[in-house]
């Protein structure tokens, strides 16, 4: 089973600040050893209030991309990328304003609050109603299982929920369900709903001061940059704000309500910490050696910060390469998800014959066209060879099984139908010379399914019925035993051959997109 799944992001409105940090970014570093992470700078939703100045906003992409690689958020680790340079958030918003009614954005918290806190800017627009809707369709384009957030946040996920909901009670294939009393009703499968309801991730949002003790802020003008110069640092902390106590300085004070004390807590070593604040309740030092020695904490903090985004501003380029690696991954994994999205709501792009209204049934369709995959060649060079074969098999189950089959996933590449038939699923790059490569633990499979993608683009699925293959196969088991058992398809002329080792090859061209046997 793969890592779980988590996405978050930020409106880029310049350089981050301390609150960001510990918010949000000190606690995305440490999520991406545990899951699979994506982080976007969201571009979309800064034009959602300040539309009618976008001067700044490239450059603000890239302060904040420097501040994410600078503060740990690691490529290779995780996929990070700029939000519209994925078309299929802008795809998904739209499609799901089809069906979410008016007054789900309207209810919600902040589109009021912010009307009334930005009162200079007209926000009476279509997109800033929007923007809720949005940042659903940010999160569920990725299907995730978990959206971090801190406990202000959790409202906002509930929409999100609402709407992958709704999505699925209308477009979720359904399956029939025997109540107690012998009658059947048609009801959602759980093992199929397209959009999961991602649950909320809470993370630790300490309070954080700006230096004049309100909330940190930018526009406050209060707030501490990650890449503040080290003097900056100690003259905005001269001036922080201790909570109108101590005054005179003869006088004891108590850092659990002070700014200041709040800001040890957060980055003093222990024994600093400990010192400040015995000093403090007996008055045995003063404000002024409290604020230095926070900024002296804070300055230790930053160091590796500033010395990484030094590295990164000498190196734009680089910047730019990795958030254009994160929006190919991130727009490969939106596909996958579009693909279910736009099948289930009559958009589909995949090549099928129309079904005749004649026939009872679609199952006896000709499906033995291959499939045009030219729309996602960048699939072919996806470097993690398990990765690409992750999207194969997935564009398979969305995009190619045939919308009347039923299957569910019993591990990474065994399906089961609903009569129970095991089906065993994988995928090969058409080599130079030699056709497709496979391998499989030698177990019983009722079917296999190899989908073999040509060096053209075009994708040849065959759905081999046991009977095909088992004769060979049984006696393979023998000799590979727990061994993955190597086999081929090779292509000569118009027909494809499987070749088992050590035995006849067998013509598998009539199996070629022939879904009967997995009804």
């Amino acid at each position: 089973m793969g890592r779980r799944r988590v996405l978050s992001g930020m409106r880029p409105t310049g350089k981050l600040h301390l609150g960001n940090y510990m918010g949000a970014l000190y606690n995305w570093v440490k999520l991406q050893d545990e899951y699979e992470c994506y982080f976007f700078i969201a571009d979309y939703h800064a034009l959602t209030t300040d539309y009618e100045d976008p001067s700044r906003l490239l450059t603000n992409i890239f302060e904040i991309a420097v501040d994410f690689l600078a503060a740990g958020l690691d490529p290779s680790k995780s996929t990070i990328f700029v939000q519209s340079h994925v078309p299929q958030h802008a795809e998904l918003n739209l499609l799901f304003g089809m069906f979410t009614p008016l007054s789900w954005l309207e209810r919600v918290p902040t589109y009021k609050d912010q009307q009334e806190q930005l009162r200079d800017k007209d926000l009476a627009t279509y997109g800033f109603l929007g923007y809720p809707l949005l940042q659903s369709a940010d999160i569920l384009i990725y299907q995730p299982e978990f959206v971090p957030v801190g406990q202000d946040q959790v409202a906002h996920v509930e929409l999100t929920r609402e709407v992958a909901r709704k999505f699925n009670q209308l477009y979720s294939p359904r399956h029939l369900v025997t109540g107690a009393d012998k009658m059947a009703t048609e009801e959602i499968d759980p093992q199929r709903k397209i959009l999961p309801e991602p649950e909320v991730l809470l993370t630790p949002s300490p309070k954080l001061p700006g230096i004049d003790g309100r909330k940190m802020s930018k526009s406050y003008g209060n707030s501490i940059l990650l890449s503040e110069h080290p003097e900056s640092v100690i003259e905005k902390m001269s001036r922080m704000s201790n909570g109108g106590q101590r005054n005179p300085q003869t006088e004891p004070g108590e850092p659990d309500i002070c700014p200041v004390g709040d800001m040890h807590a957060l980055f003093s070593e222990k024994d600093v910490n400990e010192y400040v604040r015995t000093g403090c309740r007996t008055a045995a030092i003063l404000c002024s050696e409290c604020k230095a020695m926070a900024a002296n904490s804070i300055n230790l903090r930053l160091a590796p910060i500033r010395q990484r985004r030094e590295q990164l501003e000498d190196s734009p380029a680089q910047v730019w390469e990795i958030l254009e690696a994160g929006a190919k991954r991130a727009a490969a994994r939106a596909e996958l998800t579009m693909q279910q999205v736009r099948d289930a709501m009559g958009l589909s792009r995949v090549r099928r014959p129309v079904a005749d209204e004649r026939l009872a049934s679609r199952s006896g369709l000709d499906y033995s066209a291959p499939h045009d995959l030219s729309g996602h060649a960048d699939w072919w060079n996806i470097p993690d060879p398990l990765v690409r074969a992750r999207t194969l098999r997935e564009k398979w189950l969305h995009g190619i099984v045939p919308s009347e089959i039923a299957l569910s996933r019993d591990s990474d590449q065994v399906y089961v139908t609903r009569k129970g038939k095991r089906v065993y699923v994988s995928s090969s790059l058409e080599g130079r010379e030699d056709g497709w490569h496979f391998e499989a633990v030698v177990k019983s499979y009722e079917l296999m399914v190899l989908l073999c993608w040509d060096s053209t683009y075009l994708l040849h699925d065959f759905v081999i019925p046991q009977a095909a293959f088992v004769g060979p196969w049984s006696l393979l088991k023998k000799v590979y035993k727990k061994e993955k058992l190597p086999f081929w398809v090779e292509r000569s002329e118009n027909r494809f051959l499987l070749k088992l080792p050590n035995a006849e090859p067998i013509d598998i061209t009539m199996y070629r997109g022939q879904y009967r046997p997995m009804n």
